[in-house]
């Protein structure tokens, strides 16, 4: 199996960026870019569901929470709309210098590295747009 390791640096607080990850309204507002017209659903409770979608785009992530330590570590079991293969993404939030929070995704369980990639460049394109929804600085890739 692969498994991949993405980090950036965010001009918010531990507080704000959990809310980013963990309130519906804000996650649509940043997670895809605005074309895709994002919906999502998140059920903060194990078991949960973690989900957001793009009919424009004919997407969807259909996350279930498999563990969460708020405002700190987020669990999701991870799945694209009909497919049966689901891998394993941990989001943890860490403080940083200057009231940041640095943002550590470890998503494993890829068949494929090819896969793998294509979840790389996925995340970094998120991520970025995480750091630019709070006007980019530090907007640093770790």
């Amino acid at each position: 199996m692969h498994e991949l390791t993405e980090e950036a640096l965010v001009a918010a607080s531990v507080d704000e960026v959990w809310r980013d990850f963990t309130v519906a309204s804000r996650l649509t507002d940043w997670f895809w870019p605005p074309r895709f017209e994002a919906t999502a659903l998140v059920e903060l409770r194990n078991v949960g569901r973690w989900e957001v979608r793009s009919e424009a785009a004919d997407l969807a992530v259909e996350g279930t929470v498999l563990a969460f330590e708020a405002p700190r570590s987020l669990r999701l079991a991870w799945r694209w709309a009909g497919e049966e293969h689901s891998t394993d993404a941990e989001i943890s939030l860490e403080p940083a210098a200057d009231a940041a929070t640095r943002v550590i995704v470890r998503h494993s369980g890829f068949a494929t590295q090819e896969e793998r990639d294509q979840h790389v460049d996925g995340w970094v394109s998120c991520l970025q747009r995480l750091i630019d929804r709070y006007g980019g600085a530090p907007g640093e890739h770790l």
